[in-house]
């Protein structure tokens, strides 16, 4: 073969194999994008508004069989809702400032709220009639939580402090102290033998629900920030907190451990929620998307643009019903489409935070 016949046949050798590589490589990367995409969006849901307050919307809370959610704004109102329908059932005003956060009972018969007025005031959620209020906080109310079998409320303040309420007495039975700075969110375990609060301090505090106990079991750090939410998975085995600079953290309890930090948001994570499984998480944040994540592997598996800030977000115990309460006065509804769910049974168990 002479030199020319060499020539060509490494031309032609070269520029099948180019060719060959390149039919080889454009499935294989179509491939790795789908598979990347089926990866990052596991579930998928359409959104819906389906009404508004008059101002922000702060918290947000489904009850334990799923039926109903409620709201709470600055316009110093609280509003229920029906799930799935989306309904507006009942306002209830009453409280003289923001109310930042309510909690349903166990039951479902009673909705606790948190407010700049310094109380925490209990309603009843057929008549919306306020049945009784706690007053003993110094400074605006921020967080407020049932126990599991609605004999206590747990509460936090700018005070400082986290106090407990004898839900039969109506009174103040305990009063914790240990946090540096405002106090944000509190809750209970569901087995109903810690409170975990969080605070500008940049910790989290566990304590017992023992009520000659008054010093933390133990103090959780690791944010650097403040820690602006916490909440207990349905087993108690796990702890959710997430903070100012939408970092949420994953802890194994009642070990203290550290799992998992997922930076899940650019900004300002002030809600979580999980779903019954105890493994998905719920967030929603001031860059105005609302995600879902594995907090066993942190893989985000839903995120969407809400088109407003987030400030409450809670699902529904199997997690097919999202609801966002935003910066903008609106309240969402996400509803997991058909083709996402088909073939699962979605259990009708306790909602995402109670």
């Amino acid at each position: 073969m002479n030199k020319q016949s060499t020539y060509s046949y490494l031309f032609w050798d070269e520029h099948m194999n180019q060719s060959m590589l390149k039919y080889v490589m454009i499935p294989f990367v179509m491939s790795l994008a789908l598979s990347m995409n089926m990866k990052a969006q596991q579930r998928t849901y359409v959104m819906k508004t389906i009404g508004m307050h008059d101002d922000e919307v702060l918290g947000v809370f489904v009850n334990g069989d799923n039926t109903r959610f409620a709201t709470s704004s600055l316009d110093e109102s609280i509003k229920l809702w029906s799930i799935p329908e989306g309904k507006e059932l009942l306002t209830i005003k009453g409280h003289l400032g923001h109310v930042n956060n309510i909690s349903f009972s166990g039951d479902d018969k009673l909705i606790a709220s948190a407010s700049t007025d310094r109380t925490v005031r209990v309603w009843d959620v057929q008549t919306g009639t306020q049945q009784y209020v706690l007053t003993g906080h110094t400074a605006e109310v921020i967080g407020v939580y049932f126990s599991p079998k609605n004999d206590y409320i747990a509460s936090t303040s700018f005070d400082r402090t986290v106090k407990l309420w004898d839900t039969k007495l109506r009174t103040e039975v305990k009063t914790l102290r240990g946090h540096t700075d405002k106090t944000n969110d509190v809750a209970y375990s569901y087995d109903g033998k810690y409170i975990a609060s969080c605070s500008d301090d940049r910790t989290i505090k566990i304590w017992s629900t023992d009520l000659n106990t008054k010093e933390e079991l133990m103090t959780l750090t690791g944010h650097d920030t403040q820690v602006l939410t916490v909440l207990y998975s349905f087993d108690s085995k796990r702890l959710a907190s997430a903070d100012e600079k939408g970092v949420v953290k994953i802890w194994e309890m009642p070990s203290g451990t550290l799992l998992r930090t997922i930076n899940a948001h650019n900004e300002i994570v002030q809600s979580v929620s999980w779903a019954e499984d105890n493994k998905t998480v719920v967030t929603g944040s001031l860059d105005k998307y609302v995600k879902l994540w594995n907090s066993d592997t942190g893989e985000n598996l839903m995120s969407m643009d809400v088109g407003s800030d987030i400030w409450g977000v809670d699902l529904t115990s199997s997690g097919d019903r999202i609801l966002v309460g935003c910066a903008d006065g609106s309240v969402k509804m996400l509803s997991e489409t058909k083709a996402a769910i088909k073939g699962k049974e979605m259990p009708k168990v306790k909602g995402g935070k109670k």
